[in-house]
């Protein structure tokens, strides 16, 4: 796959934090994916958050989040690097002529609304790509809606990334729409609350489906968190840990892949503004 490709649209899929790496796309997720899980009734909260991609592109991501008693409002700052390519001519030589970086940035705003045991959301961003002394620039639309089905089961589901882009290289980049669906179980043991989770994904730039299954387990300040990505040809494992003090919230997720691309790692913290 071509760089451009590989760092370009395709950076919107990339987790924004710690939570998202460690159990992989999850639409129930509070404040991930889907813009209809922005956390409501609770205090302001930025969360900021800075990792490692495959093939060494560097990750941050910045998340200003505003609830209120029904509805939510989220700001969404990300930015993805991939620098030290060797820029060469059409004729296969042995020395480079220099070096130059690819990027992705997106800037956008979350909306959700509760309607009782339902909630919807929508989200819009302002996407740019640059390559070399090239650049594209589009926008894209999400939406998404959870149900309480119970106390212990809820379903969550989102479409992600609708939108266009403008020419690059002579050739329009392709936005990777993604239709997600989760279900997640909640099982309470005492004082531990263990979450499960399992996701599909349809992706418009990919020929097969993709499986995610997620656990997580709280008990007061801690929660671990274990993940898999299961495709044709891709194998991930992944694991995280949190931790809660206060008005701050640790989180840490890594990844160990298949493709031999590098180990993914992302570290964020969340502060709850009084």
């Amino acid at each position: 796959m071509c760089t451009v490709f590989s760092i370009g649209t395709q950076f919107l899929t990339i987790p924004s934090n710690g939570i998202e790496l460690s159990t992989g796309s999850n639409m129930v997720l509070e404040n991930g994916s889907n813009p209809s899980s922005l956390s409501m009734g609770k205090k302001m909260s930025l969360n900021f958050s800075y990792g490692d991609w495959l093939a060494n592109s560097k990750v941050s991501a910045l998340k200003i989040t505003i609830p209120k008693t029904k509805s939510s409002f989220a700001i969404d700052l990300k930015y993805v690097n991939l620098g030290d390519l060797e820029l060469r001519t059409e004729r296969p030589t042995d020395d480079y002529l220099a070096h130059y970086n690819a990027s992705g940035a997106s800037l956008g705003g979350s909306y959700s609304k509760d309607y009782g045991r339902l909630s919807g959301g929508a989200a819009i961003r302002l996407i740019r790509i640059d390559l070399h002394t090239e650049n594209s620039n589009g926008i894209a639309f999400d939406l998404g809606a959870n149900y309480q089905i119970s106390q212990t089961m809820e379903l969550g589901a989102a479409l992600l990334n609708i939108g266009t882009m403008s020419e690059l290289k002579k050739e329009k980049p392709s936005l990777p729409v993604r239709l997600l669906m989760t279900g997640n179980f909640i099982l309470n043991r005492g004082s531990v609350t263990h979450n499960f989770s399992m996701t599909g994904e349809w992706s418009g730039l990919r020929q097969n489906a993709v499986a995610y299954v997620s656990t997580s387990s709280h008990l007061k300040g801690l929660i671990v968190r274990f993940g898999s990505k299961l495709s044709k040809n891709v194998l991930e494992i992944r694991s995280g840990v949190g931790f809660s003090f206060g008005m701050y919230r640790l989180n840490y997720g890594v990844c160990f892949g298949s493709q031999d691309l590098g180990m993914p790692h992302m570290i964020d913290l969340s502060i709850q503004l009084p």
